[in-house]
């Protein structure tokens, strides 16, 4: 595969890619690692498990107000980004290694939130902008780093909390994110002096039906992820005949299959319109979740696990990269990128009250089952840029 061509440089030269890969990995790290650690935070802090949904609701809200703040000045986004996110992750350490309490965990998490959310929607449009001709497949790439931090996060921290304590995980997490904090700031400097000498600045925006549009698709697609990542678990244990640690892997399947995905869409994006694959991949995850449904044996769903990951791997950067061909402004951007964090926060828990109400989780797999049909409908319907291959 080729490797990406970069748009012309302005006045300032850019950046190395890597520190965009660099960025992504860091973001993708720090979104999911609450999860895995949770056990140990909530036992530092003495929290219940009601307790403990405090924690994602602050990081949460964090991600939420890190997305909607970024603006047209995107490498100071950046560099803002991964200092909130070094500076929660050094306040949670210390806020662990003494011990002090739910509250103060809580007010870590918000700048951590924050600055993972506006790493994320300023790298991904940086990436955009850099690389304009190859918008989906560049995007794709820097998604997939996104997805290995996501992926790794788990096993890595799964490891190493069985030796280390979490306080000293926390600050050598914090040390990473100081590393790459330095480089940014040494490698954006000129950057930096150009975007605060611009005292104007005019910006494209979404006509108000593509905004919804994008909008809803996002909403939706976040809520679809999250219902197939957050239960296929028990899904698994309910319907695997299987232990837990067994019922893991189809979680695990799934995100490898979303990551290898990503790695993949560069390559297939050379011989399908991204509108035709856009819709296949859609009708392929719609048509792997009714199997699902009715399936049983732990190997069995995490088969179907690892290719619903690969149907859904490049929904996000295409159509991400269709929102911006559009004209989206980089406000718009992280506005629609932080409304899938609130489908993420709705579906999965209309998907329990289905599953309680009906006594069947099978059943409930209808709730991201409809999800995908109106994200087909939608992808059918919404017009994309006027590119030629354009979704």
């Amino acid at each position: 595969m080729p490797a990406l061509q970069a748009a012309p440089a302005g006045r300032t030269s850019e950046p190395a890619l890597s520190l965009f890969h660099a960025a992504m990995l860091l973001s993708g790290f720090g979104t999911v690692f609450l999860g895995p650690v949770l056990p140990a935070l909530a036992a530092s802090a003495h929290a219940t498990d009601s307790g403990s949904g405090l924690f994602f609701t602050a990081q949460f809200i964090g991600a939420f107000f890190g997305g909607i703040t970024t603006s047209h000045r995107l490498y100071y986004c950046l560099v803002r980004g991964l200092s909130a996110a070094a500076a929660g992750f050094l306040f949670l350490a210390i806020s662990v290694g003494l011990h002090a309490g739910l509250l103060w965990d809580v007010a870590a998490l918000l700048p951590l939130g924050f600055g993972v959310g506006q790493m994320l929607t300023s790298v991904n449009l940086l990436a955009a902008q850099r690389f304009q001709e190859q918008r989906s497949s560049a995007l794709a790439l820097i998604n997939f780093t996104w997805s290995l931090g996501a992926v790794t996060a788990p096993f890595l921290l799964g490891s190493i909390l069985s030796w280390i304590s979490l306080s000293v995980v926390l600050g050598a997490v914090t040390a990473l994110f100081a590393i790459v904090l330095t480089w940014a700031t040494w490698s954006v400097r000129g950057n930096l002096l150009q975007e605060q000498q611009q005292t104007t600045h005019t910006e494209s925006h979404l006509p108000r039906t593509a905004f919804l549009s994008f909008a809803t698709m996002l909403l939706l697609y976040g809520g679809v992820e999250t219902c197939l990542s957050g239960w296929i678990t028990t899904f698994g244990t309910r319907y695997g005949n299987a232990t837990l640690r067994i019922s893991t892997l189809g979680a695990t399947a799934l995100w490898i299959g979303i990551t290898s995905g990503r790695a993949l869409t560069p390559l297939l994006l050379k011989f399908l319109r991204e509108r035709i694959f856009l819709i296949a991949t859609l009708s392929a995850a719609t048509i792997i979740v009714a199997l699902l449904s009715r399936s049983s044996g732990a190997i069995t769903i995490a088969l179907l696990a690892a290719l619903l990951g690969l149907s859904l791997a490049a929904w996000f950067p295409l159509v991400l990269s269709a929102m911006i061909g559009r004209g989206a402004s980089a406000r718009e951007t992280g506005i629609i990128i932080a409304l899938s964090g609130i489908g993420a926060a709705i579906l999965p828990l209309l998907l329990g009250m289905v599953s309680r109400s009906t006594g069947s989780l099978r059943t409930a797999l209808a709730v991201p089952l409809t999800g995908l049909l109106l994200l087909i409908l939608l992808a059918v319907f919404t017009r994309s840029s006027t590119s030629a291959k354009s979704v």
